[in-house]
């Protein structure tokens, strides 16, 4: 792989080219169809170098093959490499290592060949050296780890090689011991110096790891034999020379090394089938000594536990602690002697189970790789087990910093999490050298933080809606927000639960200040109580109605800098254009404006050491891109062009609206329209809805084939018109809510706009939105068709349902989330009745198209069922289309453009006067399942 100079022009000439077809004029222009999908392309994996002279990032299609472009930001450069992915710029800025993928056409003809998973395609490796010599591309590469303050070296891993040779094969070890020979075991690791191109390749390994800094590798290897010999090394990058630290009959997992490389902790039992029972040892680099530290027998290890090969292995950032996972020793299985047919299957529900058995077989898996936290303390030799079966949970400081940790038990509130939306904890602070745990707080359900050196601990209490902290040492309480005049919590909530806080932005580096947001300032609040809370943004949010947001930029920092300039996204909710906008964390003023406009602004990086950032920006009609600049934006420049075939295609035009509700109240909504709209024409309109969404009007939306709802873009491209009505609820009545305000807006647009059909509107929805279409059908015949994905029908039947996907009962949905009912089924059945389109089914008189998956782990199915079944017998127009294997949202791609189509030919029958296609006419018998689509058009009704 090296880099062509006449490839690199080329590029850059393809860039502008394209760059300005982008801004060409609106002529002979086409309409989007069903074959654009897979070409059109997401810009990905963002990547800026530590010295700010590097730009990477991928652009990929939907389906197939994509690119790595680099850009040299100095020198307006760019390069690129098909198929690459994955990249990671040395900490130097010297060199990027990334994937490439074998391609696309190769890949799918290996699996219609059914290859075995070791015969796929394999990765290769790319690594771009920036000083211009030859670039390097290695094959068959699994893995790779760069060093995050590395200089030069990193390691990567080779796919494991499959061994002709025979599995019963006897070999003689040194000793004269026949041994049987096993399956092979592990694949070559290479720790590598790009920049001197030196290598040391090693064979058989199976894990690896690198200290922070770079200059020291571990790695473990396995034997070929039935029972392995595992053996560990460490790599001094300095000496360039590994060195043999451990080797022993069994099986070592889980490698960490300390940040400066001169420790390294792994795990060890003799019994390669074990779960539980690891012995801890550690090497010194410094001693060239490895000694076992921990096993089941150490003090401080809880009776019946043992060291977990699941849990995490680290070091604390000072090299004084190294955290690891322990877990109870789990009871043998008993020998199986029965045959299947003579053994019972049975699930045992009991009414005191902590949780349902769903919910219980769902968390299965990871309840049996549960671990829980400990810390062994080097300096001390001392063992301290952090959590255990109440307090599961636990939250270190940064990086492991100070001698306390926040404790989280959950345990005692988890029945009731299927009747209560909120999630209840205690909180608890733990000594991590004593292990004493202490109770601070009890059934909290908001956020809970702590400050970065331990000295607090913040909550949002919502029974006064303030916040709090509590001062460890002092054990006292110290209130923050309660005497300042504004609210915390979310004035536009509208479930009939506590509505939620506005969040916090973060510390200052000496645990003093806290940065706390309302709707739309940030204050600063003194914990030593000393001084007043202070509106950093001068209370400009609130009088312009905009939200100030900060914006975390450098990726190292844990704390927010009290002596540098502050980034923040400022988010104005009338006009809802956003920006970027300057403060400072020293004085109360207003936000010094950088960049804004008609626009949506996301994704600041900083590079590490310089003062060069990357950012994006986008609308409706621009794709989100790359931007690059300084720090004060002066200057700044797009260097990526991800979709420069939107020029071809016929787009529209995305305006915001307003209208007075049916409750008089004044709501925004979007309307997208097609680009210069023929005066004299009526245009369909498509109503599509789900809560709030008029806050999106500058977000870009790509082509792209559906998961369940309609594509914007695609649909104005073909000439209609997209309505985006916001939704305000009101507790107990979420269905005469969704009335108030799309049928008003509705009826509003007509009379706003004489371009739009009145006699050729139609609804669109999912989930929640899908309720909402199938209980609007049920109050008005204004739509002359409605599509509704995986709809609940039957509040009654559907309260006491199970989300298969979570295994949780759906009772805290319509108690005091979503659903807005506001009590129980016994307590409220009028409600649940009302607001249920299934005890309305009479009343509709608008065709109907369903979508409701068989494996949909969100919505039961069933009510799909029950809405369908009940339109048929009521000999109503309606059709439903069941993915098979399925989930809420459609995954697999031909599932999704099968959607497509579908749905835009319903649309475009009753819409447009399209005639039916045959399997709205005639439908597909299941024996032609498969067979034929019935995407052939009719001169049926």
């Amino acid at each position: 792989m090296k880099r062509s100079s006449l490839f690199t022009i080329y590029l850059l000439i393809n860039y502008f080219f394209f760059s300005s077809l982008n801004i060409s004029a609106q002529g002979n222009k086409i309409p989007l169809d069903h074959s654009v999908y897979e070409g059109w392309k997401n810009l990905e994996n963002v990547r800026i170098s530590n010295d700010g002279q590097w730009v990477v990032y991928e652009i990929n299609p939907q389906q197939g093959d994509g690119f790595l472009y680099l850009v040299n930001v100095n020198k307006n450069q760019i390069d690129s490499v098909e198929r690459g992915y994955n990249p990671v710029f040395s900490n130097q800025s010297d060199f990027l290592v990334f994937k490439i993928k074998p391609q696309y056409a190769v890949i799918r003809q290996a699996k219609k060949d059914k290859k075995k998973k070791n015969e796929m395609p394999k990765d290769s490796l790319g690594i771009w050296l920036m000083n211009g010599r030859d670039h390097i591309k290695l094959a068959d590469v699994e893995s790779f780890k760069v060093p995050e303050d590395g200089k030069e070296w990193f390691a990567f891993q080779h796919f494991k090689k499959e061994d002709t040779s025979r599995t019963d094969k006897v070999v003689s070890d040194t000793s004269g011991v026949r041994k049987t020979k096993g399956k092979p075991r592990g694949s070559d690791m290479v720790i590598m110096n790009p920049v001197t191109n030196k290598k040391y390749c090693y064979h058989h390994v199976v894990s690896y790891n690198h200290s922070i800094q770079g200059n020291a590798f571990g790695f473990i290897q396995e034997s070929n034999d039935t029972i392995p010999v595992s053996k560990v090394s460490f790599f001094d990058a300095g000496k360039e020379s590994a060195v043999a630290v451990f080797e022993a009959q069994g099986k070592v997992v889980r490698l960490a090394l300390d940040e400066p490389g001169t420790k390294m902790a792994f795990l060890y039992h003799h019994d390669t089938s074990k779960i539980v029972g690891y012995d801890m040892y550690l090497w010194d680099d410094k001693k060239q000594k490895t000694a076992k530290i921990i096993d089941t027998l150490s003090a401080g290890m809880l009776i019946d536990w043992g060291i977990s090969k699941h849990g995490n292995l680290w070091f604390s950032e000072d090299g004084t602690k190294l955290f690891f996972g322990t877990a109870p020793e789990l009871p043998a299985e008993k020998e199986d002697t029965l045959l299947e047919e003579e053994k019972y299957h049975v699930d045992v529900w009991n009414w005191q189970d902590t949780l349902l058995q769903p919910m219980q077989k769902v968390d299965l898996n990871n309840e049996k790789k549960r671990t829980y936290l400990a810390v062994y303390h080097l300096k001390e030799e001392k063992m301290v087990q952090l959590a255990d079966e109440l307090i599961q949970d636990i939250r270190t400081l940064h990086k492991g910093k100070g001698n306390i940790v926040l404790g989280f038990a959950r345990k005692p509130y988890a029945r009731i999490m299927s009747w209560e939306a909120s999630k209840n904890q205690d909180i608890y602070i733990i000594d991590m050298l004593m292990g004493k745990k202490t109770l601070v707080l009890g059934k909290k359900t908001s956020a809970i933080d702590i400050s970065p050196h331990g000295k607090y601990v913040l909550w949002y209490e919502e029974n006064d809606s303030s916040w709090y902290a509590h001062n460890i040492d002092e054990d006292r309480l110290i209130p923050l927000t309660r005497n300042i005049p504004v609210n915390f919590y979310e004035e536009t909530y509208d479930e009939p639960n506590e509505p939620y806080p506005y969040g916090f932005a973060g510390w200052s580096d000496d645990d003093r200040f806290v940065f706390i947001y309302d709707r739309y300032d940030i204050w600063k609040i003194d914990l030593t109580e000393k001084y007043n809370p202070l509106n950093l943004t001068n209370g400009y949010g609130r009088t312009s109605r905009t939200q100030f947001r900060y914006q975390k930029i450098d990726r190292d920092a844990y704390y927010i800098p009290m002596k540098e300039p502050l980034l923040l996204r400022g988010f104005n909710e009338i006009t809802k254009e956003s920006g970027f906008y300057s403060s400072s964390a020293l004085l109360q003023d207003n936000p010094g404006e950088l960049v804004s406009g008609q626009y949506s602004f996301r994704s600041p990086i900083k590079a590490r050491n310089a003062d060069k950032l990357i950012w994006r920006r986008g609308n409706f009609m621009e794709y989100p891109d790359l931007y690059f600049s300084d720090l004060s934006f002066t200057g700044y420049r797009r260097i990526s062009n991800t979709n420069p075939q939107s020029s071809r295609y016929l787009w529209g035009d995305a305006r915001l609206v307003h209208w007075i509700s049916f409750d008089s109240d004044t709501l925004d909504g979007i309307l997208y329209t097609p680009h210069e709209m023929d005066p004299g024409k009526k245009y369909p309109m498509l109503v599509y809805f789900y809560e709030k969404m008029s806050s999106g009007l500058y977000n870009h939306r790509i082509p792209s084939p559906s998961r369940s709802t309609i594509n914007f873009p695609y649909c104005i491209s073909n000439g209609y018109i997209v309505f985006v009505p916001d939704i305000y609820y009101k507790d107990g009545y979420p269905g005469q809510s969704a009335y108030n305000c799309v049928v008003s807006g509705t009826l509003s647009m007509l009379d706003q706009f004489s371009f739009i059909d009145r006699d050729h509107i139609a609804i669109q929805g999912q989930s929640w939105g899908g309720y909402q279409v199938a209980y609007l059908i049920t109050r008005t015949n204004i739509y002359a068709a409605a599509m509704a994905g995986a709809p609940v029908s039957n509040m009654t039947s559907a309260y006491g349902g199970i989300r298969w996907g979570s295994g949780m009962s759906r009772m805290w949905q319509y108690e005091e989330s979503q659903s807005r009912i506001g009590g129980t089924l016994w307590e409220k059945t009028d409600l649940y009745l009302e607001n249920s389109p299934l005890f309305h089914a009479p009343n509709i008189n608008t065709p109907v198209l369903i979508m409701h998956n068989d494996n949909d782990g969100a919505v039961p199915w069933y009510q799909g069922i029950e809405f369908f079944v009940a339109l048929r017998r009521l000999n109503k127009p309606a059709w439903m289309l069941v993915y098979n294997h399925e989930e809420h949202n459609l995954t697999k791609w031909p599932n999704r453009v099968d959607l497509s189509i579908r749905m835009m030919q319903f649309f475009d029958h009753y819409l447009k006067g399209v005639p039916a296609p045959e399997w709205m006419t005639r439908g597909i018998p299941a024996m032609e399942k498969g067979i034929t689509d019935g995407y052939h058009l009719t001169d049926e009704n």
